[in-house]
């Protein structure tokens, strides 16, 4: 009987410190899991704060996108609304400042009266048989330097070059008669001009 006991000790023994090594190991496991798991948790949730903080800043970004847009807009019509009463107003200037034409003599016919002409419009005379365009003249054209435009008169069989200088008429002959070819006045707007001619018959000295 003492013999079984003694054998028996020893083997509860190994069985005893299996167990306790097997507890080691699972406990061991267990916390490193613990630690990694922690550690992950962690980077998860500063990755999604940092998404967060995205996000915030984008929305952020579209809203002063979005006010910026609508301040652009408010500008952009703000400036047309004063673009097209600044044209109305120059408008009305010109039609005020028209001059009066200025005639050699009271007797003196007027063909066309003073009247506005844009740069390259046609604008007839003489019952619509002439057809008067006019232009802003070129440094490079056939014209003196001081002239300020360039008018050229179309007739049914005849074409005539005029070279215009504000306040000096010009003389040309249609159907046997002699005319003045007035421009008065230039009025110029982004580019755009205007001119203010007329034409009266010449009176002949006797």
């Amino acid at each position: 009987m003492l013999m079984e006991e003694k054998k028996k000790t020893p083997s509860m023994r190994k069985i005893t410190l299996l167990v306790c090594f097997a507890c080691l190991i699972g406990l061991s496991a267990s916390v490193t899991y613990l630690i990694a798991h922690v550690k992950y948790q962690r980077q998860l949730d500063n990755k999604n704060q940092e998404v967060e903080t995205i996000q915030k800043n984008n929305k952020g970004l579209t809203d002063q996108n979005i006010e910026l847009r609508n301040s652009l807009q408010k500008l952009q019509d703000e400036y047309g609304r004063l673009d097209a009463k600044l044209s109305e107003i120059e408008a009305r200037k010109a039609g005020q400042q028209t001059p009066e034409p200025q005639y050699s003599s009271p007797e003196e016919i007027v063909v066309l009266k003073p009247t506005w002409v844009g740069s390259g419009e046609t604008m007839p005379a003489f019952d619509g048989k002439l057809r008067i365009v006019l232009y802003k003249a070129s440094d490079k054209g056939e014209c003196q330097k001081d002239s300020e435009v360039v008018s050229y008169l179309t007739g049914d069989t005849d074409k005539k070059k005029l070279c215009l200088r504000t306040g000096k008429p010009e003389s040309f002959t249609y159907q046997g008669k002699s005319y003045l070819f007035n421009l008065s006045g230039i009025a110029a707007q982004a580019s755009v001009y205007r001119y203010c001619i007329s034409i009266s018959l010449e009176q002949q000295n006797q």
